[in-house]
C-alpha cells in the first residue's frame, strides 16, 4: 500500500493531460466518514477571492508524486460536496480534534489524515500524543473504522484503543 499523509499531497498540482497546463493545487480531500472512500479534492485554482473547484476522484487519472493529472480542465466543478453531506469530511477540518476514549480519556488529537494512494482510501488518521511521546514512539495512527463518533470538537474511540501499542505506529 502506498501513503501519503493529507499534508504530503496539499499543494500538490493538478495537471491536465490534454495540454500541459496546471488546473491549481490540491487544497484538501474530501472523503466519506464512515468507509475513508475519497469522493474528491478541494482544488486552490489561485486569484484572490476563487473558492476552491472541486475534483471528483472519478475525473482522476492518476495520482503521483508530483501532481494529480485530470484528462483535461472540465475535469473541475464547483463544490458541491462536504458541507451539504454529514457524512463527508474535509480532512483539514479534523486537524487539532481531541480524540476521546468512550471512557473519557484524552487520547492526543487528530494531526493529519493517511492517504492509500493507491485505492483512494483514508484508511487511518495520524494522532499527535505529545511532544515526548511522539519523539519517543512516533506519531500513532488511529485506524478509521474504530472511530464511533465524529464529533464538532471531538472523536470518540472505544476505551480499548492504545495510541501506545506498537500496531498503531503511523507508517
Amino acid at each position: 500500500m502506498a501513503t501519503k499523509t493529507g499534508g504530503e499531497l496539499h499543494g500538490l498540482a493538478v495537471m491536465t493531460l490534454a495540454g500541459g497546463s496546471r488546473l491549481g493545487r490540491v487544497h484538501d480531500i474530501v472523503f466519506h466518514a464512515l468507509s475513508g472512500r475519497i469522493v474528491g479534492f478541494l482544488v486552490d485554482t489561485g486569484g484572490l477571492l476563487a473558492k476552491p473547484k472541486f475534483l471528483s476522484t472519478g475525473q482522476v487519472h492518476a495520482l503521483g508524486a508530483d501532481a494529480v493529472t485530470v484528462s483535461d480542465a472540465d475535469a473541475l466543478s464547483e463544490a458541491p460536496h462536504s458541507r451539504a453531506d454529514p457524512d463527508l469530511l474535509e480532512a483539514r477540518s479534523l486537524a487539532g480534534r481531541a480524540v476521546m476514549s468512550e471512557a473519557g480519556a484524552a487520547l492526543g488529537t487528530v494531526k493529519d489524515v493517511l492517504v492509500d494512494t493507491e485505492s483512494l482510501v483514508v484508511p487511518s488518521l495520524v494522532l499527535a500524543t505529545g511532544f515526548l511521546e511522539n519523539a519517543l514512539h512516533g506519531r500513532p495512527s488511529l485506524p478509521l473504522s474504530l472511530v464511533r463518533t465524529v464529533g464538532k470538537d471531538s472523536l470518540v474511540v472505544p476505551s480499548s484503543y492504545d495510541p501506545k501499542a506498537a500496531e498503531n505506529n503511523a507508517p
